[in-house]
């Protein structure tokens, strides 16, 4: 059976300004994203020591059916910077402009869940992109089989069942 995020997200990856420093955007099928970092990040092989959220988007509420009241975000807004114990930095960005819905507040007090579950529960923060018929035309942004070939990261999904067949490509 294919996982949770072949079965209900779109995944994209966005090159990061620095060298290996990628991010992952994982849209799901209502549209909202999931941003956090990519398989090649520098940051996976290290330790770390800390997580700082921006304050504005830490405190970041959102209320009602229409979530009114989420911090806007560009293209380039950093979310959060990680501090490694090799004294290396780095910066995260929202990499869509869109309305913060939430940010991960588990990784202030479990900074670890960063590696040990990078794509479940060590994402960064969830997004309502703008324009969603948009977002796949959104320079940048690369398909998770086009990441993994320029990256020589070789793809690994879940078994494909004939009930999950026409939902392939």
């Amino acid at each position: 059976m294919r996982t949770v995020i072949e079965r209900y997200y779109t995944q994209h990856f966005v090159y990061g300004k620095e060298d290996l420093e990628d991010q992952y955007v994982n849209q799901h099928s209502n549209g909202l994203c999931i941003i956090g970092i990519a398989p090649s990040h520098p940051v996976l092989t290290k330790e770390i020591v800390k997580i700082d959220f921006r304050e504005n988007l830490l405190n970041n509420e959102v209320q009602g059916t229409r979530k009114k009241g989420g911090f806007r975000l560009q293209k380039d807004t950093i979310i959060c910077e990680i501090s490694c114990s090799d004294s290396t930095t780095y910066s995260l960005r929202s990499c869509i402009k869109g309305k913060l819905l939430e940010v991960n507040k588990l990784l202030l007090t479990q900074p670890s869940l960063l590696k040990s579950h990078t794509s479940t529960s060590g994402y960064l923060a969830v997004i309502d992109p703008m324009i969603k018929e948009e977002f796949f035309d959104n320079v940048g942004m690369v398909s998770y089989e086009d990441y993994h070939n320029h990256r020589n990261i070789p793809m690994t999904k879940g078994p494909v069942f004939l009930k999950d067949s026409s939902f392939e490509e």
